[in-house]
């Protein structure tokens, strides 16, 4: 287990479906990714994941906002959907 800000992050090696090796970093810090609507994230180097370490740190109020306009979003879709008396919603 690595850290980079106090957020912890590990590195795995693994064989692809189609039998190649493969490798890089994951994250599921519970604390960082509070404000995204992801539970994981995978990066392939690991500059790559301090970067985005660094922008879930860095910009919580921009994911927070970005977050709630996709809840807005949804409850407007199924709104509309209930409206029209259209009970498919392509889930």
């Amino acid at each position: 287990m690595k850290t980079y800000r106090n957020i912890p992050y590990e590195y795995r090696e693994w064989t692809t479906f189609s039998g190649k090796p493969a490798k890089g970093f994951n994250c599921n810090d519970k604390n960082l990714l509070q404000h995204v609507m992801v539970v994981s994230f995978g990066t392939t180097t690991e500059e790559e994941m301090h970067l985005r370490i660094d922008d879930y740190l860095d910009n919580v109020e921009h994911h927070k906002y970005m977050t709630e306009l996709h809840h807005q979003g949804a409850a407007a879709y199924y709104a509309e959907k209930r409206a029209s008396g259209d009970n498919y919603t392509g889930d």
